[in-house]
């Protein structure tokens, strides 16, 4: 075979689980440092989180951190569970075993 047709036939194949897992967990970072980035006045759900906080003992100091959290947590939810299904396609039966 040419180096091109065992690159995508045999290389590419066994490297891909790989490669999608390497995605999973730079989504999943990047959904924390998202958060953790509204500390610096940067636009996201993570300055809910810090209104919560700086908040604390307010009327709805509990709530601002809540929508927050929970919309950073179903998002990356979201984001995992789309990687898995690409996964679940993209995988061939025998590797996944």
């Amino acid at each position: 075979m040419k180096p091109w047709t065992i690159f995508w036939r045999v290389r590419l194949p066994l490297a891909w689980p790989i490669i999608l897992t390497g995605l999973r967990v730079s989504t999943q970072m990047s959904m924390g440092i998202a958060a953790v980035a509204a500390y610096a006045l940067g636009p996201g759900l993570g300055s809910y989180i810090f209104t919560g906080l700086a908040q604390i003992g307010g009327k709805n100091a509990l709530n601002y951190a809540l929508v927050g959290t929970i919309g950073i947590v179903i998002i990356a939810l979201v984001a995992d569970a789309v990687l898995v299904l690409i996964g679940r396609l993209s995988i061939s039966k025998g590797i996944r075993a």
